[in-house]
């Protein structure tokens, strides 16, 4: 079964990570993160350079989001046991990265130590971090509870009001709060999606690196994994809202929408429950891209939450009452342990059902874009 090629633990992945690739003559390496509470968290990446003239670049990532690394880690796991040995080495390089963020990976939680959403963390200029989200510091002054958490409802899910077909906090649909708050902001960790104050550890070096393999290559094709979005056991290709990091015709050649269906669904970031993201690993791509050279970035999200109001309302909440008992405290550790389990579950559903499906749908997309780069 499929469900086979997922890791137990963090320690595990990672050194099933580093001896694939090192068997599969990899140009490996380690990036140390520096910990309060751990002294012994690694971000590994593998390096095939194309073997003859380099015209792509596949650049696979996962683990932005810590608890979502076990979807990714089997994918990489699957694409090193099935898909490497059939790629075409000729005129195209290979560069995966193995759990960004260890941190979250290894107490599953979304984002660092320090409290920063890597996929809101990368702006190669810094500029980003000037930026300010009035919307989002509104809505957290409004509906964000600043004291322990007592109940399995956090105050915005107790503020809903049905007006139609539609939810609303207040005078607050649900998409204006979720377009609102996603797209992160840089004033503190307390509040969701803090995207930091500077470059992490993890996005410097993943930056450094990146700029120095990208001018070998004339086109770049960037996934990202990730779970969390969408309908359940579905993937979603996800874009980060920009105009920049679809090239039209590259993105043409790969994605055949239509013929794809049975494998993902491509989901605008417009699309209600959906969102534009601001500091995306994505993003970085662009901001490095010389004239002339074609970037198609592209995010895979399997879908855990589901999609009808009721699913997405579940979503929010869960993530709501796990990051306020982060910063706030629990009232009770028998309530602490309800929301971090059902939390967790978000990113990480705990049945072979689902592990199938991600693992499935991956092959399928992998070995449909191969064939056509």
């Amino acid at each position: 079964m499929d469900a086979k090629y997922f890791p137990k633990n963090y320690n595990e992945s990672r050194n099933h990570f580093r001896e694939q690739a090192l068997a599969l003559k990899a140009q490996i390496g380690e990036w140390k993160i520096p910990g309060q509470k751990d002294d012994d968290l690694y971000v590994d990446h593998a390096y095939w350079p194309a073997l003859e003239k380099p015209q792509t670049l596949l650049v696979v990532t996962s683990g932005i989001h810590g608890s979502e690394t076990y979807a990714g880690a089997a994918i990489l796991n699957m694409f090193m046991t099935e898909i490497f040995k059939n790629v075409d080495r000729k005129n195209m390089g290979v560069f995966l990265v193995h759990a960004l963020n260890p941190f979250g990976f290894k107490h599953h939680q979304r984002t660092t130590e320090a409290g920063v959403n890597l996929n809101r963390n990368f702006s190669v200029s810094g500029e980003l971090y000037k930026t300010k989200n009035e919307d989002s510091a509104r809505l957290h002054q409004k509906f964000y509870s600043r004291q322990p958490v007592t109940s399995d409802r956090s105050d915005l899910i107790q503020s809903i009001e049905i007006k139609g077909d539609s939810i609303y906090f207040g005078d607050i649909s649900l998409d204006q709060f979720t377009k609102s708050v996603s797209p992160g902001q840089f004033d503190g960790p307390e509040n969701l999606e803090y995207g930091g104050k500077a470059l992490e550890p993890q996005t410097k070096l993943l930056i450094e690196k990146i700029k120095s393999i990208m001018p070998l290559y004339q086109d770049v094709v960037g996934l990202d994994l990730h779970s969390g979005l969408g309908d359940k056991n579905r993937l979603h290709l996800l874009t980060s809202g920009s105009d920049h990091d679809l090239h039209p015709e590259l993105f043409a050649k790969l994605f055949h929408q239509k013929e794809d269906h049975d494998i993902y669904a491509f989901t605008p970031a417009s699309t209600e429950g959906f969102y534009q993201v601001k500091g995306a690993l994505n993003s970085m791509f662009v901001e490095l891209a010389m004239p002339k050279q074609r970037i198609c970035t592209i995010t895979m999200e399997f879908g855990t939450f589901g999609h009808s109001l009721d699913e997405q309302l579940e979503g929010l909440n869960s993530s709501l009452l796990s990051h306020q008992g982060r910063y706030y405290g629990f009232a009770t550790k028998e309530l602490e342990n309800k929301i971090q389990k059902n939390n967790f579950e978000k990113s990480y559903p705990q049945t072979d059902e689902w592990r199938n499906a991600v693992i499935a749908a991956s092959r399928g997309l992998f070995e449909r874009i191969l064939k056509r780069v």
